[in-house]
C-alpha cells in the first residue's frame, strides 16, 4: 500500500498479492483527474490485484494474463497483448 504517487513499472510481473496506490490524504486535487502512477503499469502480470486511485500513463496492463487491475484512466496503448485477467 502506497500513499502518494509512483513512477513507472508498478506491479511489473505481479503474480499474487495486492498493490494499492492512492493519493496523499492531504492532497488538494481530485484523484480521478490526476496521474498517480507512470508508464507500463502491471506489465506481464499473471495474478494478484492492483488498485490505482487516479490515472496512469501509457502501456497500462500490457501482457497481463491473469491479474485484476483498476485505474481511473490510462494513456495510449492500454491492454495491448492482454490474454487474461481483468482491467477496469
Amino acid at each position: 500500500r502506497l500513499e502518494g504517487d509512483a513512477n513507472d513499472y508498478v506491479g511489473k510481473g505481479l503474480s499474487g498479492g495486492r498493490v494499492v496506490v492512492r493519493p496523499d490524504r492531504g492532497a488538494d486535487h481530485l484523484a480521478e483527474y490526476s496521474t498517480i502512477a507512470g508508464n507500463t503499469i502491471g506489465y506481464g502480470a499473471t495474478g494478484g490485484e492492483l488498485f490505482l486511485r487516479g490515472r496512469t500513463g501509457e502501456r497500462f496492463c500490457v501482457r497481463n494474463s491473469g491479474a485484476t487491475v483498476v485505474s481511473e484512466g490510462v494513456g495510449d496503448h492500454g491492454c495491448e497483448y492482454m490474454t487474461g485477467g481483468h482491467a477496469v
